[in-house]
């Protein structure tokens, strides 16, 4: 036990008798056991008088809870004798706080609760920090939750504009309705440190490691909530979750039945569609939803060759020249739906669900850009849940159909002008079929006799099956699929160390099949010394372990004479005298510890600020794909021409012919520190008016010395600052709407062929909608980047204007005005 606690303690960068003096003073501020007990009664109510029903009542470091029943009456027995600190919480009030309440043995002592109102933007529960339910302001880490009303509030059928105002997350629109987003740094073309979870499923492309993002399955009119949690979340979460988890939560049938509809139209002839039935039949219940989505999107056309030597980006049929029509097809195309059905009893639900989504559009990768065709993803979902216990097991898959490279095929099409169009896309395709298989058991429970403490702990298997046809993973040398298992045990464990002050311990081991056992342990402080106030100080260790993508592409002549190649045993690079001149090892996983410092508080009765500094070290980036030998000349580990030979079975790297390639792989370079600051603020204006801001700074402090490489690898790739300031009306006779700004300062972002600088960008979005009352009608306008400020090329001039084009990624559309207008039936 005491190697254990070394080894997490080693993990934090702690002094390991520090973390066992904490454990051990915890232990011993335990309450001694009573042989006499009392009980606690009262009764809850409102400001006027009202009860209420629903309320959670607690005793702080004992254990002992409760919940108001319909009448506002509660009842706690068994409680030892003493003196307590009385807490009562429920949504949309201010926390009460009930000092001295004594306990006689066999008496009963009333202690009545009145609750202050208090705006539900202010008071929130979220669910992530801890993978239970918790206040927001007790949260050890910065979260932020999106209700389904505020998802409601929005047109259209994408959820990602709603991201645009959370505090700390990089938001960058690539499209009409696509988007990108990253938390504190490294970002990239092709970013996979963000997990994406989806009603408790992982939803990453198990080919990739990529968040599903625009492939959910979830028709916006379906979610419930959404929750971001920004910093390392891998000490619950596992190595996908270095940088922070976004958890989307679907409508439960109990709790939003009924029949709802949304259609949508817009500029750039948008329209979206969506229908969701749902409801109960005794103890059953069942819903069935679907959406249709389809946009001509902002238009760019790359050129991969030179300024001399132009070779300019063309898909199928597409013309070469520079002013031809390039054959990449524009138009996004979205089908999606889901349905589930549940059975309840009492507290539990055991639900079995499944959906699916096909989707067509342009996408952005290190080396050019993806033509989707036909990407379907789909998911087979049984789960079971108790106030203490989840169980979960599915099953999800990935196809891409028709899809291929745009700059594969731009090559190929010049290289192979005697083929045919449908011949040259299959030269230059990704065929995939990425399938996950996962369970997980969970469990919280109190442990009384160490002052009521809370431990969730859980245990989680993941097995990833993916086929590329033989054709760009080692299943072309092996013939197999490629396999990966891991299994994840993980628990934290909160325990009041003082009615005010928290201790919070973690940790999670993963096994995985392909690198030696990763610890992502974490601690935090939180002290709450008033209602509805907290300051929490926490350290967070995370790892990032590289994808299948990373650890097993294969697929020489790449372009002619340039391959990709796998990185699990290493590398030898020689010279033509066959002396080595540089070696590469196999890849390990990233990782970072990261400090932080917090505080979220409500002041007064309207304002609440939430704010967090950190610092974090990373070790051992996984660097982009780099070559790093080269035949025909030089690279960055060698002036002369030099040839890669695999560091385990001494073999040259060759194509299927023995013909000589330019290599590209993956491997660890290069270390950084980093530190920042994320702020959020909501001010109640009125009870029908809020204004919400946002602020983040970043910088990187350390970053290693090297090449354009290691520079690259490290690449803070993300805006120094960017801020947000948005104001929210409903309730005038019906009206509703909002306005926001979002500021983002420039940057340099290296990724790949993605260089250059991202100018300085404003936007101001606007909307608008009427509640038709007793119908359920509620029509909403909205007008996206109404007004804007930026450049439409990296070195462009910035400008201010209606409809001004700008962009926010490399190589991507420069985004200017969407305008939408939609009706709304139902929930």
């Amino acid at each position: 036990m005491v190697a254990r606690l070394q080894y997490l303690a080693t993990g934090l960068g702690l002094n390991p008798m520090a973390l066992v003096l904490a454990l051990v003073m915890t232990l011993a501020l335990a309450p001694a056991a009573h042989a006499q007990t009392g009980t606690v009664v009262g009764t809850v109510q409102t400001e006027a008088g009202a009860p209420i029903s629903g309320v959670d009542i607690n005793i702080p470091g004992t254990g002992f809870r409760t919940v108001s029943g319909p009448q506002g009456n509660f009842r706690i027995d068994g409680v030892p004798a003493g003196t307590y600190q009385l807490r009562a919480f429920q949504l949309g009030y201010r926390e009460a706080r009930i000092e001295g309440v004594q306990v006689r043995p066999g008496a009963e002592t009333r202690a009545n609760v009145r609750l202050e109102s208090l705006p539900i933007a202010l008071s929130g529960v979220v669910v992530s920090p801890g993978r239970r339910a918790q206040r927001q302001s007790e949260a050890p880490a910065t979260v932020t939750r999106i209700e389904a009303a505020e998802l409601g509030n929005l047109a259209g059928g994408s959820f990602a504009s709603a991201l645009k105002q959370v505090k700390g997350l990089d938001f960058i629109q690539v499209g009409v309705s696509g988007a990108a987003v990253n938390a504190r740094g490294f970002n990239s073309s092709f970013n996979n440190r963000m997990l994406m979870m989806e009603d408790g499923r992982i939803a990453v492309l198990p080919e990739s490691g990529l968040p599903i993002g625009a492939f959910t399955p979830i028709p916006m009119i379906d979610m419930a909530s959404m929750e971001i949690l920004v910093g390392p979340g891998a000490a619950l979460y596992g190595p996908d979750a270095s940088s922070g988890v976004i958890s989307l939560q679907s409508k439960d049938p109990r709790d939003f039945p009924g029949a709802s509809a949304m259609l949508t139209g817009g500029s750039r002839g948008y329209m979206n569609a969506q229908v969701r039935q749902a409801g109960t039949s005794g103890d059953w219940g069942y819903k069935v939803t679907g959406e249709f989505h389809r946009v001509d999107d902002f238009e760019n056309r790359l050129n991969y060759g030179t300024a001399a030597a132009p070779s300019w980006e063309i898909g199928t049929g597409g013309n070469p020249s520079a002013t031809g029509d390039s054959g990449i097809d524009w138009e996004n195309r979205v089908l999606r739906g889901q349905g589930l059905l549940a059975y309840y009893m009492d507290d539990s639900r055991l639900e079995l669900g499944a959906g699916a989504s096909q989707s067509s559009g342009v996408g952005q990768t290190n080396v050019g850009r993806n033509q989707f065709d036909g990407w379907t993803y789909n998911y087979l979902q049984l789960r079971y849940t108790t106030p203490n216990w989840f169980l979960n097991a599915y099953r999800a898959q990935s196809q891409a159909g028709n899809s291929y490279a745009l700059n594969r095929y731009t090559s190929n099409r010049a290289a192979n002008p005697g083929l045919s169009d449908d011949e040259v896309r299959l030269m230059s395709d990704w065929p995939s079929d990425g399938r996950l298989y996962a369970a997980e058991v969970q469990n919280r429970w109190t442990i009384a006799p160490l002052r009521g403490s809370d431990l969730t702990w859980g245990i989680q298997a993941r097995r990833d099956v993916v086929s590329s046809d033989r054709q760009w993973l080692t299943d072309r040398l092996t013939g197999e699929d490629v396999t990966i298992s891991q299994v994840g045990v993980y628990g934290q464990l909160e325990t009041p160390v003082t009615t005010d002050l928290r201790l919070v311990l973690g940790a999670r081991v993963d096994e995985h099949e392909n690198y030696d056992t990763q610890v992502s342990p974490k601690a935090a402080l939180v002290w709450s010394p008033r209602a509805d106030q907290a300051v929490r100080f926490s350290v967070n260790r995370a790892f990032k372990s590289p994808s299948i993508l990373q650890t097993n592409f294969w697929i020489p002549n790449f372009v002619p004479l340039v391959g990709v190649f796998h990185n699990t045993e290493g590398y030898s690079i020689r010279n033509g005298a066959g002396v080595e001149v540089h070696r590469l090892d196999p890849l390990v996983p990233e990782s970072n510890i990261t400090w932080e410092l917090g505080y979220r508080g409500v002041l007064g009765n309207s304002f609440l600020l939430d704010v967090a500094g950190y610092m974090a070290s990373y070790e051992d980036f996984l660097s982009p794909l780099t070559i790093f030998a080269n035949p025909f000349g030089t690279t960055i580990f060698s002036n002369v021409p030099t040839t890669a030979f695999f560091a385990g079975s001494g073999d040259a790297v060759v194509d299927e012919n023995g013909g000589p390639q330019i290599p590209l792989t993956y491997w660890n370079m290069g270390d950084a520190k980093i530190r920042g600051v994320d702020l959020g603020a909501t001010w109640i204006l009125d009870p029908r008016l809020d204004l919400k801001t946002t602020l983040s700074f970043i910088e990187l402090t350390q970053q290693a010395e090297g090449g354009a490489q290691v520079q690259e690898a490290t690449a803070l790739n993300s805006p120094g600052t960017k801020w947000s300031v948005g104001l929210e009306g409903r309730d005038f006779g019906g009206f509703g709407g909002s306005a926001s700004v979002r500021y983002v300062n420039g940057y340099t972002f290296t990724s790949g062929i993605n260089r250059g600088e991202i100018p300085t960008h404003a936007g101001l979005d606007l909307s608008l909608r009427y509640r038709f009352a007793g119908t359920g009608l509620t029509l909403n306008a909205t007008a996206q980047n109404l007004f804007a400020c930026g450049s439409d090329t990296p070195d462009g001039e910035r400008e201010c204007g209606f409809d001004q084009r700008h962009i926010q990624m490399i190589n991507m559309p420069a985004i200017g005005s969407v305008f939408l207008i939609g009706m709304r039936w139902g929930l």
